[in-house]
């Protein structure tokens, strides 16, 4: 377990840490999935795939081949594989390759037949689908069109399910965790959890919170059946909702364009309206629910901020500052999520409308690739930390800290180079040195679980 030398407790007593982005279904899910992360080409990429499919005609297992990780830019190729490279890698079996970030996949044709993508199938709104010159789908599928195929993938059953969730809970309190977030939950995940927290075995796992964000299309099922589930350990926290998409496919939502743009996304994609963003701030908050907005690019983090100002001002009044950022329990009104380029003129808004910073600075380490690529001219701006820091965001109290795991490893001690040292120290690039922040200042940004974090 990580030792947390700085800042590691409150009036001498150790504390756990909190994870404050993570997806424990998933996460639980990919810790048995091929990870094709370690590869440094599209060749041995598709060789895991191979032999992970290899493995399975082996064992006589059904079902798809499904590999995780794929960091597109940092392979050799810096390309997607094929449909063709992809069947012959997959065989008869349908499946996909899905990039680390979940926000871009590349399917095979199998999978694509059972998915019903063809030619004459529509983008769906707020994704992509990739096709070549004559219009034939390439199997590499952006942002709401990875959901098109995931859906056709079969899914665990209700076993399975716990014994993801299990393994995740104990990969992170090993970890050194005693509190996670979950920002984006399905529908069966609070039961589950409440049946474990009733049962002993949350606690015995080393766990005092679970924050749950549901997606806001499932709000109103999530609070008409969370009294059948919530208890001291687990609670409803919030809605989750997307406002952009990701650096590594240029979808991100940016103010000033990408190097090497997609035709059509050259400053990336807004995910919603501005108008469609400030309904969810009022139904949500009008039923005591925070919202978690998923914002990478500086182009979301200002539109969040917008969105939050002008709800504010419809109200009669303006949006709460730093002292009235939190609800009961400790609940933020407002965390904008990822943040990871803010323009400076945006970096003191955090405080004085009181959003809490959700941030992952592991995240840097494996973009760095895409961050020198494409926003080689904003570089200043990506996790001002010290800005926020330095404009009021006190560490784990405005500033939070997360991983987004299964995206990017969970390991605290990665957020904590980065924001340190701001690279990887592999002899990669070093990006804004300027924002760098202490260790003691990082291992705050991880928060305290329990009474003192919800300041109660």
């Amino acid at each position: 377990m990580p030792e947390r030398t700085e800042g590691a407790g409150v009036g001498g007593v150790r504390v756990g840490l909190r994870e404050a982005h993570a997806h424990l279904p998933w996460l639980g899910r990919s810790l048995a999935m091929v990870d094709v992360g370690p590869a440094g080409s599209l060749g041995e990429a598709l060789g895991l795939v191979r032999r992970e499919r290899e493995r399975m005609d082996r064992a006589g297992e059904g079902g798809w081949v499904i590999a995780v990780g794929a960091r597109m830019e940092s392979w050799a190729e810096r390309r997607w594989p094929t449909r063709a490279e992809l069947d012959a890698a997959m065989g008869s079996r349908a499946g996909f390759v899905m990039s680390f970030d979940y926000h871009a996949l590349v399917a095979n044709g199998a999978a694509l037949s059972a998915a019903g993508v063809s030619r004459s199938t529509p983008d769906p709104a707020g994704g992509v689908i990739g096709r070549d010159a004559d219009g034939e789908p390439t199997g590499v599928m952006l942002e709401d069109a990875c959901r098109v195929v995931r859906a056709a993938a079969p899914e665990p059953d209700e076993a399975a399910r716990e014994g993801h969730v299990r393994s995740a809970l104990t990969h992170l309190a090993g970890l050194g965790y005693t509190g996670v977030h979950d920002l984006l939950s399905p529908a069966w995940l609070g039961p589950m959890l409440g049946a474990m927290e009733r049962s002993g075995e949350l606690g015995s796992v080393g766990f005092e919170e679970v924050g749950l964000y549901v997606p806001e299309s499932e709000a109103a099922g999530a609070l008409a059946g969370r009294g059948g589930w919530e208890g001291e350990r687990v609670r409803l926290m919030g809605v989750k909702v997307f406002l952009d998409g990701t650096l590594n496919s240029r979808t991100a939502w940016v103010l000033e364009p990408f190097h090497g743009a997609l035709p059509g996304l050259e400053c990336g994609k807004a995910m919603m309206s501005p108008g469609e963003l400030e309904g969810v701030m009022e139904r949500a908050g009008s039923v005591g629910l925070g919202v978690a907005v998923h914002a990478i690019g500086d182009g979301a983090v200002r539109g969040a901020l917008d969105a939050w100002e002008r709800v504010g001002a419809h109200r009669g009044g303006g949006s709460p500052g730093a002292e009235g950022a939190f609800m009961a329990g400790g609940v933020p009104r407002l965390r904008v999520e990822h943040c990871e380029v803010v323009d400076g003129a945006d970096v003191g808004r955090f405080a004085g409308l009181g959003v809490v910073c959700g941030v992952q600075p592991c995240h840097l380490l494996a973009d760095i690739e895409a961050l020198t690529r494409y926003l080689p001219h904003r570089l200043d701006r990506v996790l001002p930390l010290r800005e926020l820091i330095d404009a009021g965001c006190v560490p784990g109290e405005l500033l939070w800290f997360g991983s987004d795991a299964p995206i990017v490893g969970a390991d605290p001690r990665d957020s904590i180079r980065a924001a340190v040292g701001r690279g990887r120290g592999d002899g990669s690039a070093v990006i804004a040195p300027e924002q760098a922040i202490t260790a003691a200042e990082a291992w705050g940004a991880f928060g305290v679980v329990g009474a003192a974090a919800r300041g109660t």
